[in-house]
């Protein structure tokens, strides 16, 4: 995702929503996660991912600065072809 400043980031999310993804977090010096999951809500400061974990649904919100300071990187996330398990 092109980070040139938050207007840009934020109108990137705005074309991005209800779309698959990929999430990746930095969370202190070692730690870090990646999901996937789907763009839920655009707000004017943050945005949110709801993620499917293990039978359940999780929401997780973000800023846009932190997308453009690169402890959030969000990329389009591949469609399957053929899918066995719908998500349903």
């Amino acid at each position: 995702m092109l980070n040139d400043s938050l207007d840009t980031i934020k109108k990137q999310m705005r074309g991005r929503k209800g779309v698959r993804v990929t999430l990746r977090a930095k969370s202190g010096r070692r730690g870090g996660y990646e999901r996937n999951g789907i763009i839920d809500g655009l707000y004017p400061e943050v945005f949110t991912v709801m993620v499917k974990e293990n039978g359940y649904k999780r929401r997780y919100c973000f800023s846009y600065s932190e997308v453009l300071t690169h402890h959030v990187e969000i990329d389009p996330c591949p469609e399957p072809l053929l899918s066995l398990h719908p998500e349903t």
